[in-house]
């Protein structure tokens, strides 16, 4: 009895002893410096393990407020727009909203994500992740992955996102990465609001997925909640990861190929009152992020809603938005206080409602405002012109740099 107890205790330390090993050999990603690139995404350096470098090319990250990065990680054929875009979103997530119930202050979940080695890896496409989780990154290394592909994220300004072609999982998916490695270390009053939605949804008529996996239902349902908070299948997209989606593949007011029963803002506040209160505690009714459009955008990019206009569906939800390259292009604005900056070329402003802020940039640009010159009072200060609205809910007071005309219902007046 004693020899079988002493060789028992053999195996658990042999285990033991190779269990450390094996957290010894894994691979981690050293000290990156992105300062000297103008976009903060530089390729990935030469004393970066070739576990890493043989999958992929790319490498931005955030820091969190203790210092410590969360790190992203992009194959060759992702856009530098498309990996600003998801940087962005987690950027997003991760912003304060101040005086929410759970999302006034996401430093410590921040932080507990870092402390993991919170990792996005962004694939080309999904058998580019299944060829790579093939082979040794799958276990080689010591950092907490969540994946997401090239043809499920369109970025802003690009063709795909104004055509609303490609369905946006960009939300979901790393909204995923802030669940596993630090909401659910660390919010355990949120755990269970988000248990108790789904509950009361999936009586309602949510499917969620994986149908075997009832733990990760409430993670999947809020990334569904997402996505129709921001309306992004409000207006059915084309294609799923380059796949067509078909009509009958989406219930009329449905999303997610029929699993949730409420395809918009307006549909969740009245079927999911639930998951309309949830997602208002954590996530602010904005988009907080800026967008900077592609250097061959050339076209006007409108923040107010239009139904002829399919992409404003998702671009209703911004606040700000910047011009890049030299192209002669527009912004409009809308009711939130927007931040809207141009670039080389000569750009048209519209700031609609709200006090905003407009920096047109070089060239030659112009500022539209709805009334006649006589309803604004105009003030000029050594940091630029405030353009002051005397008629309520219309234009609002707007802070102009770099604007040489002022467009008025009846005239304009170059400064």
């Amino acid at each position: 009895m004693r020899k079988s107890c002493c060789f028992f205790f053999l195996l658990i330390l042999t285990a033991f002893i190779s269990c450390q090993k094996s957290e010894e050999e894994l691979f981690t990603l050293p000290e990156i410096d992105i300062s000297g690139s103008s976009n903060g995404i530089v390729e990935l350096p030469e004393d970066v393990p070739s576990i890493f470098r043989d999958v992929f090319s790319k490498y931005t990250k955030i820091l969190a407020p203790n210092g410590k990065p969360i790190h992203i990680l992009a194959q060759a054929g992702w856009t530098d727009d498309q990996v600003k875009k998801g940087r962005n979103v987690l950027e997003f997530i991760l912003t304060d909203y101040p005086g929410s119930e759970y999302g006034n202050d996401k430093s410590v979940i921040a932080n507990t994500m870092a402390d993991r080695k919170a990792t996005m890896v962004f694939f080309n496409t999904e058998p580019d992740l299944h060829e790579a989780m093939r082979g040794p990154l799958r276990r080689g290394t010591d950092l907490s992955m969540q994946d997401l592909r090239g043809n499920e994220n369109p970025a802003e300004g690009s063709e795909d996102y104004m055509n609303h072609i490609t369905r946006d999982a960009s939300f979901e998916e790393i909204w995923h990465l802030v669940h596993d490695y630090g909401i659910k270390p660390t919010q355990p009053v949120m755990l269970a609001e988000m248990r108790e939605a789904n509950d009361k949804a999936a009586e309602k008529g949510w499917r969620a997925w994986p149908d075997d996996e009832p733990q990760e239902h409430p993670n999947e349902y809020v990334g569904v909640l997402i996505d129709n908070y921001y309306d992004l299948w409000t207006l059915r997209p084309k294609k799923y990861e380059g796949r067509e989606i078909k009509p009958e593949d989406v219930p009329e007011g449905q999303s997610h190929f029929g699993r949730y029963f409420a395809a918009s803002r307006e549909r969740m506040k009245e079927l999911d009152p639930d998951g309309y209160a949830l997602i208002q505690k954590f996530f602010p009714p904005y988009l907080t992020y800026t967008p900077e459009l592609p250097g061959y955008f050339e076209s006007t990019f409108s923040l107010t809603f239009d139904e002829s206009l399919v992409y404003t569906y998702k671009s209703q939800h911004l606040a700000n938005v910047t011009l890049t390259g030299s192209n002669d292009s527009s912004l409009i604005g809308n009711g939130f206080d927007n931040t809207l900056k141009g670039n080389a070329g000569n750009n048209v402003f519209e700031g609609k409602g709200g006090n905003d802020k407009i920096d047109g940039g070089t060239g030659t640009d112009t500022a539209v405002f709805s009334g006649p010159h006589a309803d604004y009072r105009i003030t000029e200060t050594e940091k630029g012109i405030i353009v002051e609205d005397s008629q309520q809910q219309r234009d609002g007071v707007d802070k102009l740099t770099n604007i040489e005309i002022l467009k008025f219902s009846d005239k304009e007046i170059k400064k």
